[in-house]
């Protein structure tokens, strides 16, 4: 294991994975990345790819684990961290930091509505709503309670994907897709989806607020010969956040041979553990 100690503490490293990472507190500088509107026809185009690529991720995994190192860029400091990662789609996740040795020093867990960690050292047990967590951290409560697994993985929701409106970059041809946000809990963010039409390819993802400024772009490296669809992305980054930083996302030993369920994310508490609830 690798790892050089975040000033935000463990609590900090580890919610990254649950809210792309640390403080979207500030947008980024607004960017226009496309000028073209889609005629109807094109838009009937794209709503059937969309509806191909989803049938397609019908017959991948829906879970997989996997080692990740996590590398943070900041302006004032850098800092690296390597755990154990487990994801099942739509939102739920655990991520477990060991020592050399192989023994935890910290685990987080959440299913996108509810969150636990422990912390080993102080024998302590947290659990409560994590929207609540990213308020109070913050951190855009869109980013834990969204599709993570659609995020970290490259591929598009699994649920049913209504679109508000399509733009195209001429310079690439690629597209972006302003996706509805659906559900109770609607907020005023806007999630786009960069996609590459011809190859049936997500590059990405870009979450704007309501002023159109950038708060968060998720990207996927090419890698070459890749031909499993169903393979998650092996590197991910997340750039243009507030104070020019950014961070990377290596993944490991990723297994997709595993189907995991959601009792697999629960977190055991050790005997002697204080819990502590944060509404």
């Amino acid at each position: 294991m690798a790892c050089r100690e975040n000033k935000k503490g463990w609590n900090g490293i580890a919610l990254l994975l649950a809210a792309v990472f640390l403080d979207l507190f500030l947008g980024g500088c607004a960017r226009q990345r496309w000028s073209e509107k889609l005629n109807e026809e094109e838009v009937a185009g794209v709503a059937e790819t969309i509806q191909r690529m989803q049938e397609e991720s019908k017959s991948c995994p829906n879970s997989f684990d996997a080692t990740a190192l996590i590398f943070w860029k900041h302006p004032m400091e850098e800092s690296a961290i390597e755990g154990y990662l487990q994801l099942l789609a739509p939102s739920f996740f655990k991520f477990v930091i060991n020592n050399p040795l192989g023994q935890p020093l910290y685990a987080i867990s959440s299913n996108g509505r509810t969150f636990q960690s422990l912390h080993i050292a102080q024998q302590k047990h947290i659990r409560g709503n994590i929207r609540s967590l990213a308020l109070r951290n913050e951190i855009l409560p869109i980013l834990v309670s969204d599709n993570w697994f659609a995020y970290l993985s490259g591929r598009l929701p699994d649920r049913a994907v209504e679109i508000e409106e399509i733009n195209r970059d001429p310079a690439s041809q690629t597209l972006w897709l302003h996706l509805a946000n659906p559900g109770p809990e609607r907020t005023t963010e806007k999630v786009y989806v960069h996609l590459a039409p011809a190859k049936r390819e997500v590059l990405g993802y870009l979450i704007l607020d309501s002023k159109g400024a950038t708060l968060a772009e998720i990207s996927y490296k090419e890698e070459e010969g890749k031909g499993d669809r169903c393979l998650p992305r092996k590197n991910i980054a997340v750039t243009n956040l507030s104070w020019g930083a950014e961070f990377r996302i290596e993944l490991k030993e990723i297994r997709t041979d595993i189907q995991l369920q959601e009792d697999d994310f629960g977190l055991p508490v050790p005997p002697g553990y204080a819990t502590q609830f944060q509404p």
